[in-house]
């Protein structure tokens, strides 16, 4: 059987040395250092502290010396030492660097380690040691970000990042549409619009259409933020006059009366509204009007008579006069005399058609006529009452008592009808007692 051996370079130097002095322990010094510190010390492989650090264990001639710190290359150096003289190994060890890929969104962002940069997005660093780095993403309307990787062997991390503006967006739509869009006074559009890059904080919105009442309102955005907004105007008012000839009709919009012409209708909403006027003695007019937005628009309505008239003339005066069993009013006369002939008396405005007029006074017979009537005629009607016979008076002399009805008095005498179509003055020296005659229960 064969044997096989082998020896590095190192085991043979120390074995050589160990021949060379007898075996004796050396009378050595070895400091040793690292950059950074920290660093393990391994001599032969055998491990022996911490860098940095002085040996003066080691036999005098070759020896292997190893460093190792977590994140760095292991570095390696030979070193022959001899009794009585010191010797000093000094180690700048090299960082161990990772892969790493860092994509953006937005893309072409600004990528910095420490204030310092490393490149814009998407970016492939190899430059990075071991541990945890912060590192920092930025770009121009957006809110930098800051991001921490940990680096760990040569491994390839990949980080995606995105950023957030650092304004905000406005998404504005309209009833109506095309209303045109103002964000602090500025013009940005005519809805549907979105209304980007927007500072933070509070802006004034205003939405204006013609025909409507402008939108206004205060919006709190902030950075990176989206407001979505649906803005319904409201249309302006308008005014709408009511006129009719002759005036003083009765207007009634929607069957809803709302006063006499001429009639001024403000701040009514546009639309399509039906407008009637009414007058007595005339035919209603109606008609749809259509009041556009923010208008002021005027109606005027003609209004043709549909009655006639009706003059009255009674005899005696004093008479009450129905008009289809209403009461319209009482004949007089200018003169002092009641049993004269009265005035005329106007009923007007009565609709055309048939009608029947009534006549009555106390005493007197009620009478009753029909009447046709067309629309713009006067018709005149005369009326001559017959009086009842109804006593209503006594008169007591010094030889006499009388009963009936009561024509006149005056100072002289008074006279009565004392029997129908007879009449008797008694003198009023004669006169004891008189006055009207108690009705019988």
């Amino acid at each position: 059987m064969k044997l096989s051996f082998c020896f590095t370079i190192a085991q043979i130097l120390i074995f050589h040395s160990l021949i060379a002095s007898g075996g004796k322990g050396p009378a050595t010094r070895l400091d040793i250092a690292s950059q950074p510190s920290g660093a393990t010390i391994m001599v032969n492989h055998v491990a022996k502290g911490v860098a940095p650090l002085t040996i003066t264990d080691l036999p005098a001639g070759p020896h292997l010396v190893q460093i190792q710190k977590a994140g760095f290359r292991d570095a390696f150096d030979t070193v022959v030492l001899e009794s009585g003289v010191n010797r000093t190994l000094n180690f700048k060890l090299e960082p161990i660097t990772g892969i790493l890929l860092i994509t953006s969104d937005p893309p072409d962002c600004e990528v910095s380690n420490k204030g310092i940069s490393l490149g814009k997005t998407p970016l492939l660093i190899t430059t990075l040691e071991h541990g945890l780095h912060k590192l920092t993403i930025a770009s121009p309307g957006y809110q930098a970000k800051e991001i921490e990787v940990v680096i760990e062997g040569r491994t390839p991390i990949k980080q995606a990042v995105s950023l957030m503006s650092d304004s905000g967006t406005i998404s504005v739509s309209s009833d109506p549409a095309g209303a045109e869009v103002l964000v602090n006074g500025i013009s940005r559009g005519h809805a549907p619009c979105r209304i980007d890059r927007i500072p933070g904080g509070t802006v004034t919105l205003a939405v204006k259409a013609e025909g409507f009442e402008p939108h206004t309102r205060e919006i709190a955005l902030a950075a990176g933020e989206i407001q979505s907004l649906d803005i319904k105007l409201k249309p302006l008012p308008g005014t709408l006059r009511v006129v009719s000839i002759p005036e003083k009709g009765r207007v009634y919009i929607n069957n809803e009366y709302r006063g006499h012409t001429p009639l001024d209708l403000v701040d009514i909403a546009p639309g399509n509204y039906r407008v009637r006027v009414d007058l007595s003695g005339h035919e209603p007019v109606a008609r749809e009007v259509n009041l556009p937005q923010g208008s002021s628009i005027t109606e005027e309505f003609r209004l043709t008579r549909n009655t006639g008239r009706l003059e009255i003339v009674t005899a005696p005066s004093g008479a009450t006069i129905l008009l289809n069993d209403k009461k319209v009013g009482i004949t007089i006369t200018r003169g002092m005399d009641s049993n004269a002939i009265s005035d005329p008396f106007s009923v007007e405005d009565v609709l055309e058609g048939e009608h029947e007029v009534e006549i009555f006074r106390k005493g007197f017979a009620n009478q009753k006529k029909p009447v046709s009537l067309k629309r713009g005629e006067t018709v005149t009607l005369q009326f001559k009452l017959q009086r009842k016979f109804i006593p209503n008076y006594e008169v007591t002399t010094t030889r006499s008592y009388y009963k009936g009805v009561l024509e006149f008095m005056n100072e002289e005498g008074i006279r009565l009808e004392t029997v129908p179509g007879i009449s008797q003055t008694i003198p009023m020296k004669d006169v004891k007692k008189h006055g009207p005659l108690q009705e019988e229960e």
